[in-house]
């Protein structure tokens, strides 16, 4: 993977969202999925708030990144997402501690989880747990090395749980009503050509999917080496961003079986740069409205619904700019959803964008000497 091919991906990237934005007609079925996704995003925070989590933001995630646009694939997701957590924190609880000020063999277990998941995350139909699973396991083992002691790091890996599970809660309430509704909707009028051919596709068989050992295994050691990385520039400068570091590094290296058969290192660059270019605008225009917000509650809310609706529907869109637009809505769900309460305080989403950005760097100087490494030996 050469430096000028990421170029090439970031314009092509660009002019996909120019074409997205510019071919703006929000169809009902897209509008009703930004919608979904908006009452799921607003009642994690509420939720959240109600409860006194540390973290609302982790909650406020939640909630949108388990909205799909059937309820069965909102609720398979949501259990993924629910047990991965759980494992991930029991194993981080029960590992952490012992080996959290032993860094010589702190960093590389770090680095040999997020291997292995990724790793099974590739071959797998219960991708999304693994995923989940291994982000939460090296994140409380992570903790327990500032931590130190089993007491503090079970309340960490509790509370995160506990987080996961209050967005995960508001998503199914929600994804569950407007199913209802629809059905409702639908034995009293007859379904629209569009509503047929959503469901025929959401029938559809998947994809035949035979792993590639070869390609999974690069993938998994590329994420081992970028998550070592991480873990030891961490430990030694107290970096700030380590979980969107390695959220960012796990999340883009995670590909469809059609992307893995292609044994291509393409795909994981266009998710990075798409990841990249999502939080970047993100950023910029949610950093340029909290000042206007001043902390207050309900233009606050305001802000955060249109941002969450304007990203689902680029990320539901057919341009070529989809991940760009899930992008744009978790970074912007990070710079408007504080941890405690509503504040035009830049600061703790700039560090949040800083984790991103240091995720894909890494990731990005792994792949090209991987890159350089593999085509030198293959002289």
């Amino acid at each position: 993977m050469r430096a000028h091919i990421f170029r090439q991906i970031g314009r092509d990237a660009i002019v996909a969202l120019g074409r997205e934005l510019a071919a703006w007609k929000p169809t009902p079925e897209r509008a009703l999925f930004g919608v979904e996704a908006v009452i799921s995003v607003v009642l994690s925070v509420a939720l959240a708030h109600l409860l006194h989590l540390p973290h609302t933001w982790w909650a406020a995630i939640s909630g949108f990144a388990v909205m799909q646009t059937r309820f069965s694939a909102s609720a398979e997701r949501a259990l993924h997402r629910v047990l991965g957590t759980i494992a991930g924190g029991l194993l981080g609880t029960l590992v952490g501690p012992i080996i959290g000020d032993r860094p010589w063999l702190f960093v590389p277990v770090l680095g040999a989880i997020s291997a292995v998941c990724v790793y099974r995350a590739n071959g797998s139909s219960a991708s999304y747990a693994w995923v989940l699973g291994g982000i939460t396991w090296v994140m409380v083992t992570y903790q327990a090395h500032e931590l130190l002691l089993f007491g503090p790091t079970a309340s960490f890996a509790m509370l995160r749980v506990a987080e996961v599970c209050v967005g995960t809660f508001a998503c199914l309430v929600v994804s569950g009503a407007f199913h209802v509704g629809m059905q409702w909707y639908q034995r009293r009028r007859p379904a629209s050509k569009v509503a047929a051919a959503a469901a025929a596709c959401a029938n559809a068989a998947p994809p035949a999917f035979e792993a590639l050992r070869h390609a999974r295994m690069v993938l998994a050691v590329q994420a081992g080496v970028a998550v070592a990385i991480l873990a030891a520039l961490t430990y030694a400068f107290d970096l700030p961003g380590f979980a969107q570091a390695l959220v960012t590094t796990i999340a883009v290296l995670i590909l469809p079986p059609t992307s893995i058969l292609v044994r291509s290192q393409k795909p994981v660059a266009d998710k990075m740069v798409q990841r990249v270019l999502g939080c970047v605008i993100a950023g910029a225009v949610g950093i340029a409205l909290l000042p206007l917000m001043q902390g207050q509650i309900l233009p606050s809310l305001l802000a955060l619904a249109a941002g969450v609706w304007a990203g689902c529907h680029v990320q539901t869109g057919t341009q070529g700019a989809s991940y760009v637009g899930r992008q744009f809505t978790i970074a912007f769900i990070m710079v408007f959803v504080q941890d405690h309460a509503w504040s035009a305080d830049p600061h703790p989403a700039m560090m949040r964008l800083a984790g991103i950005l240091t995720g894909i760097a890494i990731l990005t100087f792994v792949m090209l000497f991987a890159s350089r490494f593999l085509s030198e030996s293959d002289v």
